[in-house]
């Protein structure tokens, strides 16, 4: 009788060695197999995400109770990577075919309208930003992480609620250029993360000012070394005119050559006060603030938050969501992050290869 039980006993201690803790989880959910790319909380305490699943743009929207009140997939390929919403209703960004993707859902959840924009170039994500007086702008771009090398660019569109397009401009580059993530100032000012890629070279990464008519102000590189890649893929501007960046860089170890997360913080004029790694293995995916001023980053491997002083980037501790996870490999990322009003974090990402949403308790 005691050997009949040892391949079920052998079965359940691998399980539970490959289990990662989530005794401090207050809520997680899988939605099928896809990506949580964007997240946001709501002020009523409920919160949106968008991303793929099974290979089509999806978008959720669920209550302060965690109640799934808006579920929504569309009929063609693509993938949403950003969403903005107020109370009459919801506009998701993405792609599909390689086109830029937009959508409006009433408050309900029903398709209002939906538009597709050529570019000429691979359009993978769109950058979704509310500008006001019920207009937004939309920032299409390749991935960051595409294996693509050639001329590129970047699409801005200026639309309304209603899906009127007011302005839409091309720029395009001679290189690969990918703007993972995008912000404004108040004077309209646009932002960017940018990885280059000129062909037979590492990528590098920069940041970018673009004024409110799209020309470009100024670039800065903050990683170019031709021997080792770098991306930058978040950016978040704090209220004195600070930019501050993530992303990833090589370094070389005793190992060899592997991926660090790094974190960057500008001036306005795009000049460098510091630069700071953070995770090895690992690659800056999303920036907020906390309470008291931190400026937080998540990492994508294994949901890694770290926590930087805003003023020299020193290290302000690090939040690890799993007790047990291996940055080198794993099949948990973090794709994006909020904090809800009681200040605990929302996440958004993969696990398991499924689209992922959790809520962290943040003590």
């Amino acid at each position: 009788m005691i050997i009949r039980f040892i391949p079920v006993f052998l079965l359940i201690l691998l399980l539970s060695s490959c289990k990662k803790s989530e005794s401090d989880f207050i809520w997680e959910k899988s939605y099928g197999k896809g990506e949580a790319l964007f997240l946001k909380t709501s002020p009523d305490s409920g919160f949106i995400a968008c991303g793929e699943k099974e290979g089509k743009p999806y978008f959720i929207r669920l209550d302060k109770n965690r109640k799934l009140i808006i579920d929504f997939s569309s009929d063609n390929p693509g993938l949403f990577s950003s969403a903005w919403f107020d109370t009459s209703g919801y506009i998701s960004a993405g792609n599909s075919g390689g086109k830029m993707l937009l959508m409006r859902h009433s408050r309900t959840g029903i398709k209002l309208w939906e538009k597709s924009l050529d570019a000429g170039f691979q359009i993978d994500y769109t950058n979704l930003i509310y500008t006001g007086s019920g207009e937004l702008l939309a920032i299409g771009t390749a991935s960051p992480d595409s294996s693509g090398i050639g001329a590129t660019g970047l699409l801005f569109v200026r639309f309304d609620t209603t899906g009127i397009v007011t302005v839409q401009k091309k720029i395009t580059e001679t290189v690969f250029v990918a703007a993972a993530d995008a912000t404004i100032d108040k004077s309209g000012n646009i932002f960017l993360p940018l990885t280059r890629k000129a062909t037979g070279s590492k990528s590098k990464a920069s940041v970018a000012k673009y004024n409110d008519q799209f020309a470009k102000l100024w670039e800065t590189d903050l990683y170019n070394n031709p021997s080792f890649g770098a991306s930058s893929l978040t950016i978040k501007l704090d209220a004195p005119g600070n930019v501050y960046v993530g992303g990833n860089t090589e370094v070389t170890t005793n190992d060899g050559t592997l991926n660090n997360s790094f974190m960057a913080s500008l001036t306005l004029s795009g000049s460098l006060k510091w630069k700071a790694y953070r995770e090895n293995s690992n690659s800056g995916s999303s920036l907020i603030f906390n309470d008291i001023g931190n400026i937080m980053m998540l990492n994508r491997n294994c949901f890694v938050i770290s926590l930087l002083n805003p003023a020299d980037g020193t290290d302000a501790g690090t939040k690890r969501m799993f007790s047990v996870c291996a940055s080198d490999n794993t099949d948990a990322f973090g794709s994006d992050f909020d904090l809800t009003y009681d200040k605990n974090i929302l996440l958004a990402g993969k696990l398991g290869g499924s689209f992922y949403v959790a809520l962290k308790a943040s003590q």
